[in-house]
């Protein structure tokens, strides 16, 4: 499993979109973040900016990851490789998994380098460490909420365009559900579930909710890839 999880590092970071896009999630992060510390502020909290800063990052993040998971499963099917990879002596689970952990460092590394920010606020004064800490976490789970529907959405096709709007279109239901339907639309609604993080709150309902939802759709990505073996 583990070549395979190099093997989808290597292609996702060495294309040009690829490229591009770290390039372009670090300018808007970097500018992103020079406007909140420089915006006058009644309380004068470091972390209070670094917390809507957090909200910022998912925002991106709910934009790149359709793009990032896109070719995962349907640039392979429209070459014919996806074909032989079923072949290779790997269950569908371990080829989901791979390719999950291969995104999820992915992010993690995209992530790191933001690192710099909040140590900006260290450097700069007394940031609280509780909330910055559990804003990654949050980012790191809502992330991974995120590639595991990609994925999802880049098995049902061949088209990449297909399965990043698709995705893109689910994810954005998703986040604003809290806004149309309710209470019931609050507790399914990916956004809301940052909120506690973004406070320094680890709350085990929206920690199992990340959890939950990223197994939902690695599963149904997994079925979904047995089915087609019997067709």
């Amino acid at each position: 499993m583990w070549p395979l999880i190099k093997k989808d590092l290597r292609i996702s970071v060495s294309t040009p979109i690829a490229a591009a896009l770290f390039a372009l999630f670090l300018f808007i992060t970097g500018f992103a973040f020079s406007a909140h510390v420089t915006r006058p502020s009644p309380y004068h909290l470091p972390e209070a900016s670094m917390r809507g800063m957090i909200y910022f990052i998912a925002v991106i993040l709910l934009f790149l990851a359709p793009l990032l998971t896109m070719r995962s499963f349907a640039e392979e099917r429209r070459s014919g490789t996806l074909e032989l990879l079923k072949t290779a002596p790997l269950s569908d689970l371990q080829i989901v998994l791979a390719k999950f952990l291969s995104h999820f460092l992915l992010l993690a590394l995209l992530l790191l380098l933001t690192v710099e920010y909040p140590v900006f606020l260290f450097l700069s004064g007394e940031p609280d460490i509780g909330p910055l800490a559990l804003s990654y976490l949050g980012l790191l789970l809502i992330g991974s909420a995120f590639i595991a529907c990609g994925l999802f959405c880049s098995a049902l096709t061949r088209n990449q365009l297909i399965a990043a709007l698709f995705c893109f279109i689910l994810l954005l239901t998703l986040w604003f559900l809290d806004e149309v339907g309710g209470e019931v639309g609050a507790s399914l609604s990916i956004l809301k579930h940052l909120e506690a993080f973004s406070q320094g709150v680890l709350d085990l309902a929206d920690f199992s909710y990340y959890l939950l939802f990223t197994f939902l759709f690695l599963f149904l990505t997994v079925r979904y890839l047995e089915a087609e073996r019997w067709r």
